[in-house]
C-alpha cells in the first residue's frame, strides 16, 4: 500500500457546472487532510470548463432546466497523487463490489489507479504501471482478475487473488494486433471470456480469461466500435458502435456475430447499460444534435423511447442492487451531468451535475456513492457523490 489520502469535499450548484479552479492555486499536499469548502450554492456565474482537447472556446449551453436537476448536493474530490495538479486523462471506471475495490484507467500516469472505497470516503491504495496508457477495464471476479485495454493496443492482465504473491500486478499482456488502441471491454462470467472493442481498428478480439489467450478475432466490424456488454437474460454480447449508429450482437458461446442492428434514432451511441430483467437497454447517445439518451429493447433490436432530459453522453452502467441506470451525459448542451434513471419500469430520476470530461461513471453498491472523473484542468482527481434518491 502507497498510503492513505483523504478527499476534499465541495459543493457544486444544482444551477451550472463545476468551476474551474484558480489558475495561481497550487495542488494541495496529498499527505494533509485538506478542509471543507463552503456548502452554499450560488447562481452560476462563470462559464463552463473546456475539456482538453476540445478546443479553446466554451461551448454555448442552454439554461439548466431546475425540474430536471437535483437539488445542492455535495460532491468529494478525491485526490489522486500520482497525478496531484495535472490534468487527467481518465476513461473508464470499474468496482469490485464484493471486495470494495475502485479501478481506475489513468492515462496520465500510464497505470490504473486503485481505491479502497469500502467506506464512503474512498482512500488511494497504489497505481499499477500498465506501460501504456489505459482506456477500458473490467473486473473478471470469478478468475481473480483485472483486465485492461491499452493504448498500445495490448491487453494488461492484472492478479487480483487475495493472498497472491502477485497480487495488484500485471501478470501477463495479450496483444489485440490492432495498429492503434485497444479501447473498452467487458466480461462474459459464464463462458469466462472477455470481448475488447478496438475502436479505430474495426477489430473486436474474444481472450478466454483463465488461459489469457486469444479464442477468436473478428475482422472489419467497422467504425467506432465503442462498449461491449454482456446481457446475462440471453447470454450474448452488445456493442455499440458511435459511427455506425448500431448495435452490434455477438454469440460468446460460439464467437460470432449474430446481427448489427441500426438504432434508427439519432443516437451514435457509446455506453449500453442492460437490465437483465426486463431485457432492456439505456444507450449513452453521443449525438450533440439529438441531445437525448435512447431506451432500447433488446429481444425486439427496437427504440422504445427517448429521453431529452439528457444527452451527448458517453459511459453508461445499470445497477441492480438499486435498481437505476446511469448514464455520464458530459457533453450535454445543458451542462455535463450524470443522469440517473429506475430500472423498471424506465422513469428519468434526476441530474447531478459533473464537469465536461466527465465522461466515465461507477457506483459503489454498497455505500451507494456514485464516481466519476474530475478532468478539470490541474486537478488530477475523481469526483464522488451519494447516490440520489
Amino acid at each position: 500500500m502507497s498510503g492513505i489520502f483523504f478527499a476534499t469535499t465541495f459543493a457544486i450548484s444544482c444551477a451550472g457546472p463545476a468551476a474551474a479552479p484558480s489558475p495561481s492555486a497550487a495542488p494541495p499536499a496529498p499527505t494533509v487532510a485538506p478542509t471543507a469548502a463552503a456548502t452554499s450554492c450560488p447562481a452560476p456565474t462563470v462559464a463552463p470548463t473546456v475539456a482538453p482537447g476540445a478546443g479553446t472556446a466554451a461551448p454555448t449551453l442552454l439554461p439548466l432546466i431546475p425540474e430536471n436537476t437535483n437539488g445542492c448536493i455535495t460532491v468529494t474530490k478525491i485526490p489522486i497523487p500520482p497525478i496531484a495538479g495535472k490534468t487527467a486523462s481518465i476513461d473508464i471506471l470499474d468496482i469490485d463490489q464484493q471486495a470494495h475495490m475502485l479501478y481506475v484507467t489513468d492515462r496520465t500516469d500510464n497505470g490504473i489507479d486503485i481505491f479502497d472505497i469500502s467506506t464512503p470516503t474512498a482512500k488511494y491504495v497504489k497505481t499499477i504501471d500498465t506501460g501504456s496508457g489505459p482506456n477500458g477495464v473490467v473486473v473478471a471476479k470469478n478468475v481473480n482478475k483485472v483486465f485492461a485495454a491499452l493504448n498500445d493496443s495490448n491487453i494488461a492482465i492484472i492478479d487480483i487473488a487475495p493472498g497472491s504473491s502477485t497480487l495488484n500486478t500485471v501478470v501477463a499482456k495479450v496483444s489485440t494486433g490492432g495498429k492503434k488502441r485497444a479501447d473498452e471491454l467487458d466480461y462474459d462470467p459464464k463462458d469466462k471470456k472477455i470481448y475488447v472493442a478496438n475502436s479505430d481498428d474495426g477489430i473486436v478480439t474474444v481472450i478466454d480469461a483463465t488461459t489469457n489467450k486469444i479464442v477468436k478475432k473478428f475482422e472489419n466490424v467497422g467504425d467506432g466500435l465503442e462498449q461491449p456488454r454482456y446481457d446475462s437474460a440471453d447470454g450474448m454480447i452488445y456493442m455499440t458502435s458511435s459511427d455506425q449508429n448500431a448495435i452490434i450482437q455477438f454469440d460468446p458461446t460460439k464467437d460470432v456475430l449474430v446481427k448489427k442492428f441500426d438504432v434508427g434514432t439519432k443516437c451514435n451511441p457509446n455506453g449500453i447499460a442492460i437490465n437483465p430483467t426486463t431485457n432492456q437497454a439505456m444507450l449513452g447517445c453521443s449525438s450533440r444534435s439529438a441531445n437525448s439518451l435512447v431506451l432500447w429493447d433488446i429481444a425486439g433490436g427496437k427504440v422504445l423511447s427517448t429521453f431529452e432530459q439528457a444527452g451527448a453522453g458517453d459511459a453508461a452502467i445499470y445497477s441492480a442492487a438499486v435498481d437505476r441506470f446511469v448514464v455520464a451525459a458530459s457533453n450535454f448542451n445543458r451542462g455535463a451531468v450524470a443522469a440517473f434513471f429506475t430500472g423498471s419500469p424506465v422513469k428519468f430520476v434526476t441530474n447531478v451535475e459533473t464537469a465536461v470530461g466527465s465522461h466515465g461513471i461507477a457506483l459503489d453498491e454498497t455505500n451507494k456513492i456514485v464516481y466519476t472523473q474530475d478532468q478539470l484542468p490541474n486537478e488530477g482527481a475523481l469526483f464522488s457523490f451519494p447516490l440520489p434518491k
